[in-house]
């Protein structure tokens, strides 16, 4: 799987996005921010619905994890995760994220260290 970063900078923040490739094709999206030292945030993680479960996912996560530690992030926060979405939510347990509620539909996924 070959993968294509974008990075912009905006005052303190820099926004990403990552784009998993498979033969040709774009096979998902994630997209975040991050401080340098501080957090690495994703925002939104897409994955193709005829390629879920084959390990894209997990895959795009560890390379946010490798990209947050390159980046000296103390933390990988996975955001606005609904909480009846129990897939992503065992992938993130098992990547040994724990969940922080946001709302009552709501959580994000912390990883620390990323």
């Amino acid at each position: 799987m070959k993968t294509d970063w974008r990075f912009e900078e905006s005052e303190q923040r820099r926004h990403y996005v990552i784009e998993p490739w498979l033969d040709g094709r774009r096979v998902g999206r994630a997209h975040g921010w991050f401080e340098p030292g501080e957090s690495f945030v994703l925002e939104k993680i897409e994955i193709d619905s005829r390629q879920r479960s084959r390990g894209y996912g997990s895959t795009v996560i560890e390379q946010l994890r490798q990209k947050a530690r390159e980046k000296a992030c103390r933390e990988l926060v996975i955001n606005n995760v609904r909480s009846s979405n129990h897939r992503a939510i065992a992938l993130y347990e098992a990547m040994g994220a724990k969940a922080v509620p946001l709302s009552a539909s709501l959580c994000a996924f912390v990883i620390t260290p990323p």
